[in-house]
């Protein structure tokens, strides 16, 4: 089984991830009107309107390189053949994930082995101990395997597997020793598939990667701002307890409602984009199912820690005429170059009331860099930030820098009061 953690296996991906947001915070200030069209096609995904969701999953399914296409298909060839040309398909000639087919059959004879595979070059090799900054998958024994998935699955598992397990007459066809091996070979299966979704991941995320940047697909911008700002994964745990609350599901339906919810939760807090107490007052009006999942789910989940970054633009904490106050900051840093000037240009804009006195250095200094495209150092801007916060500059015993700041705020305090 692997856990795919970015912030592990890539060592900038903070950094990558706080300009994504930036950019997603620009692009959806921009598009609006695109936005709204397709949170307006979430909300009828509750009235049996799928449209918005076909429409993710051809994109996603756009993105899937033609080997693990080939891997689906002989996959399910393996369940449709007979005896004879199933021992063909499972022969050592049958390149079934492509290139990386010998390497995962090792792995898969050899568990002490491990599937390394680099993200960025989307090289394959075998490691004998799990490295740094690489996606490392192991196989695990069929009962290592079984044992590790959900209880409610393997539960569903057992009961459908029982009911293809009998004959007309409901007269068991299978031993006890017979189905439990049937339920090791599936976890035999799913193994295969865990090793060779992992090899596949890379050429994926690549052409997600040209279909968001060099193609500029609206559709994935506005699924990025849906689920990372605006609480989408709670949002579609409202649709499932609509259908929950209005139709009559099935057990299989339901088991898929279960594993839904409980992922929901739990991608929701590993991002951070959620707490335990928005989920606990999201549902605490939903259906009894629902709410007893996502309580089970946060009782696992494990919360991102320490504070959360404040991801907005400058359009979104500007007060008043947005176009005017960008061009009168931008002749602001023309004049102004040391980065130090940017806690004057905060200080001036807060006493203008063009920004929010809430509003953390941080945040507005994430704003300036994603603004003019160029990072500036923020230790010392923040540093004399909070100074300039504790003094009024009104009085006469500070140094030279301090009567240049107090120049400098009154200055384009009055320039920015000016603005509309």
């Amino acid at each position: 089984m692997f856990k795919l953690n970015f912030s592990k296996i890539l060592p900038d991906f903070s950094l990558r991830k706080e300009k994504t947001d930036l950019l997603i915070h620009t692009w959806k200030n921009q598009n609006k009107a695109v936005y709204a069209d397709f949170k307006r096609g979430i909300g009828k995904v509750a009235e049996g309107d799928f449209t918005t969701l076909y429409n993710m999953y051809a994109m996603m399914k756009d993105c899937v390189p033609p080997e693990a296409q080939s891997f689906y298909d002989w996959f399910l060839t393996l369940f449709t053949q007979n005896s004879s040309q199933l021992q063909r398909m499972m022969s050592g000639n049958v390149q079934w994930a492509g290139e990386h087919t010998e390497k995962i059959a090792q792995c898969m004879v050899n568990r002490q082995l491990w599937l390394g595979i680099n993200l960025k070059t989307g090289k394959v090799d075998i490691y004998k101990s799990c490295q740094k900054d690489l996606l490392m998958v192991k196989s695990g024994s069929p009962v290592e395997t079984w044992n590790r998935l959900p209880q409610n699955i393997k539960t569903h598992f057992i009961e459908q597997l029982d009911k293809l397990a009998r004959n007309s007459n409901g007269c068991m066809l299978l031993s006890k020793l017979e189905r439990k091996q049937l339920y090791h070979a599936l976890s035999f299966f799913a193994d295969i598939f865990i090793l060779s979704h992992a090899v596949f991941l890379p050429k994926f995320l690549a052409n997600l990667y040209d279909r968001i940047i060099n193609q500029g697909d609206t559709l994935a911008y506005c699924m990025y701002y849906f689920v990372v700002f605006d609480h989408g994964l709670v949002q579609m745990t409202e649709i499932l307890n609509g259908v929950l609350t209005k139709e009559e599901v099935d057990e299989s339906g339901l088991t898929l409602v279960h594993n839904c919810i409980h992922m929901l939760v739990h991608h929701s807090m590993e991002m951070g984009t959620d707490t335990k107490a928005s989920w606990e007052n999201a549902v605490e009006d939903c259906h009894p199912e629902i709410w007893k999942d996502v309580m089970f789910a946060l009782h696992k989940a494990k919360g991102k820690r320490g504070k959360k970054k404040s991801i907005r633009t400058l359009d979104e904490i500007l007060i008043g005429d947005v176009a005017i106050l960008k061009k009168r900051i931008c002749q602001f840093l023309d004049e102004n170059t040391d980065g130090i000037c940017l806690a004057y240009l905060l200080c001036a804009l807060i006493r203008a009331r063009k920004i929010g006195a809430s509003i953390p250095y941080m945040t507005f200094h994430r704003a300036i860099e994603q603004f003019t495209g160029q990072h500036t150092g923020h230790d010392i801007p923040q540093k004399r930030y909070g100074e300039l916060k504790m003094f009024t500059l009104n009085s006469s015993p500070y140094g030279d820098s301090y009567k240049r700041a107090k120049r400098i705020i009154d200055k384009w305090t009055q320039i920015f009061i000016e603005v509309g």
